[in-house]
């Protein structure tokens, strides 16, 4: 054997062997007399290493020689008359032969630049190929599918690796990956506004333009791309093709978005339902889905829908689509109000964690189902509940009666019991999971953008994902159901829930909002009161503000830990997210929390980002400008890392091409 293949399969010998010498070369300064009994000691221990090492290797050797002769005519004669490339190795992963398949179709004129299994198995090694016994690998261009045996002969064992060239139908493979059918449906957002905003010819001219930006942007791809009616859109394409347009970010949202007409942006965006499948049916199907999903996130963004109901999500950097109307309104409480009336009691029910926003509206749809003559409670846990100021208000009201805890609930459940779920759209976020599974009938109402595992068998889902707030909806509903007359404690909590997911009136406002609190306080709800339930202790605000002191900004992003110890470090936590956003330059906020095992973050934005599909990475979500996680079993140092990370990659996703 060469000492060169020695020193290549056993390097860890030769470094012993070498570490040897130098500690004689040591003591030979010293004594020369013990040096020379060390020399002679490792010269006899490494003549008897050599040879073991070599006689090991023949031993294999000659078992693959002996088990190749031995191989008659009825086993399919001898192994290198095997139909298939077939290639011998050691548990060293050292190759010890192969037949002249192998050498002339794998290897052909190739030059091996080493005598180990992992240069024909992209990197395997024994280990990789035992827990992989059948594997996909390329070598000098060519496609192989690679089966693994093992081969036991004479008390040795070495290991066999079949090759099967299927370059030609992998090829086949990828071609028809490629030419399945990709349907995309598209929308243009806010018609109605333009119409209403410019005058006839001036409309019809914005119109045609962004049509125009529209058509020549899906022409550009090899497909088919035709116009449904006013504003809409229908494009056929392969996958192939849809890679192209993934690579370009489908950069047709920013040409809408930053369309001008006489040097101002007219505010027109696209949707983009996108749909995968097998056949031109399913990927219709997927498309009409995914759409929905798109006008349901707030419009101006791609919802892509993957064969396995996953979905991929681009743009959305708009602060959201009007699509409500006042019509829709009324015919949603009328229709609520019915099933509340043929229910026999009624259960509300906010997400964990309840803040102002879930109790207030709940508090609205306690009073509709009251003035509709049904029992009704409100299933909360006061304990973890961040709107515990208008929990005092409501038992200084005669309220507390209401407010029942989730396992008190769940015995009040019948076949008739209506649960109304608000300001929450994900089975995993409500109150009490249990509550959920057992009743029979389900309202959502609820305004931030929809997910992917949204509640999907609710008898009426009500989404509005331009309104402010939960309670700025339920107001509504309240406004539109004969009989119903709020008290002066029912405006104040749904006027507190709008005043903070508003951020007082700052963040994601509309005229609907503006009427929705001139109603409440018509009615009674008083602004003195509702600012008190904002109030902080002198405590929590030193520890809010020592918060703000240790964030760092990060691609115009502030970032902080929140290391203090308090119960209420959910309050502090998001109302620091929020101080955060003063900071000039400052497009997002993210505050990071831990309670127990878990690792939470509280996300703020002003607009320019979004926050929810950042949090949507690690499970969580929420809205465009306000949003939350909860991480499981990592620390904070890791959870902060991973968030720069997912900043980043969303900043480089929606930077304009």
């Amino acid at each position: 054997m060469k000492l060169r293949q020695l020193i290549k399969t056993y390097p860890v010998f030769f470094a012993i062997t070498i570490l040897a010498l130098v500690v004689c070369g040591i003591t030979f300064y010293f004594n020369w007399k013990v040096a020379l009994c060390e020399l002679a000691v490792m010269l006899v221990l490494t003549v008897l290493a050599v040879v073991s090492l070599r006689n090991a290797f023949r031993r294999t050797k000659r078992a693959v020689t002996e088990l190749n002769k031995n191989m008659t005519a009825s086993d399919n004669g001898n192994l290198n008359d095997f139909p298939l490339p077939i290639v011998i190795f050691d548990s060293t992963d050292r190759v010890l032969w192969y037949n002249v398949l192998f050498r002339n179709y794998v290897i052909a004129n190739s030059q091996v630049a080493s005598d180990r299994i992992t240069e024909f198995t992209g990197g395997r090694s024994l280990v990789d190929i035992s827990s992989e016994p059948v594997f996909d690998t390329e070598f000098q261009g060519r496609q192989y599918t690679v089966y693994f045996s093992r081969i036991e002969f004479s008390g040795s064992r070495a290991y066999a690796l079949y090759f099967i060239d299927d370059t030609q139908l992998k090829s086949a493979q990828v071609k028809y990956e490629l030419s399945k059918p990709v349907m995309s449906l598209i929308a243009i957002d806010s018609l109605e506004e333009i119409y209403h905003s410019y005058r006839e010819s001036e409309a019809a001219e914005i119109v045609n333009d962004v049509e125009r930006i529209t058509e020549g942007w899906f022409s550009s791809f090899n497909g088919v791309f035709r116009k449904l009616g006013n504003g809409r859109f229908i494009s056929l394409v392969t996958e192939g093709e849809l890679t192209k347009m993934l690579e370009d970010k489908f950069s047709v949202l920013e040409k809408v978005r930053s369309y001008t007409y006489d040097d101002k942006v007219v505010g027109l965006t696209l949707s983009i339902g996108t749909g995968r499948g097998e056949t031109i049916n399913d990927a219709e199907v997927s498309a009409n889905q995914a759409l929905d999903m798109a006008l349901g996130r707030g419009g101006d963004q791609v919802a892509l829908k993957n064969p396995d109901d996953t979905y991929k999500f681009i743009g959305g950097v708009s602060t959201g689509v009007e699509k409500r109307t006042k019509v829709r309104s009324r015919v949603m409480a009328s229709a609520i109000a019915e099933l509340i009336t043929n229910a026999e009691n009624v259960l509300i029910m906010g997400h964990k964690f309840s803040d102002l926003d879930a109790l207030g509206a709940a508090v609205g749809v306690l009073k509709i189902s009251q003035d509709c003559g049904t029992d009704a409670r409100i299933v909360i846990n006061p304990k973890t509940s961040l709107a515990t100021p208008l929990i005092e208000h409501l038992k200084e009201n005669n309220m507390d009666g209401v407010l029942i805890l989730p396992e008190f609930a769940e015995h009040m459940i019948n076949e008739r019991t209506l649960l109304i779920i608000v300001d929450t759209l994900r089975a995993d976020f409500v109150e009490s999971r249990k509550v959920y599974e057992k009743a029979k009938s389900v309202i959502v109402i609820d305004h931030h953008r929809k997910t992917v595992d949204y509640i999907q068998n609710a008898v009426i889902f009500y989404h509005e994902p331009k309104a402010s707030s939960a309670s700025e909806m339920v107001t509504e509903l309240m406004q539109y159901t004969p009989r119903v007359k709020p008290t002066k404690a029912v405006a104040n909590a749904l006027l507190a829930g709008i005043t903070l997911d508003t951020k007082n009136f700052v963040l994601r406002t509309s005229t609907r909002t503006f009427e929705a609190a001139a109603y409440l306080r018509s009615v009674g709800a008083d602004t003195v009161t509702v600012k008190q339930f904002f109030n902080n202790s002198l405590e929590n605000q030193k520890l809010r503000g020592q918060i703000v002191l240790s964030a760092y900004e990060h691609s115009n992003c502030a970032i902080a830990v929140a290391d203090i110890d308090t119960k209420d470090i959910r309050l502090v936590s998001s109302q620091a997210a929020d101080e955060l956003l003063t900071i000039n330059e400052v497009d997002a906020s993210f505050v990071l929390f831990k309670t127990g095992d878990t690792v939470n973050i509280s996300a703020r934005s002003l607009g320019n980002v979004n926050v929810q599909v950042i949090m949507e990475e690690f499970g969580g979500g929420g809205h465009q400008t306000m949003a939350a996680c909860q991480i499981e079993d990592v620390d904070i140092d890791e959870a902060r890392q991973l968030l720069e990370k997912k900043i980043d990659e969303y900043l480089e996703d929606n930077q304009p091409k």
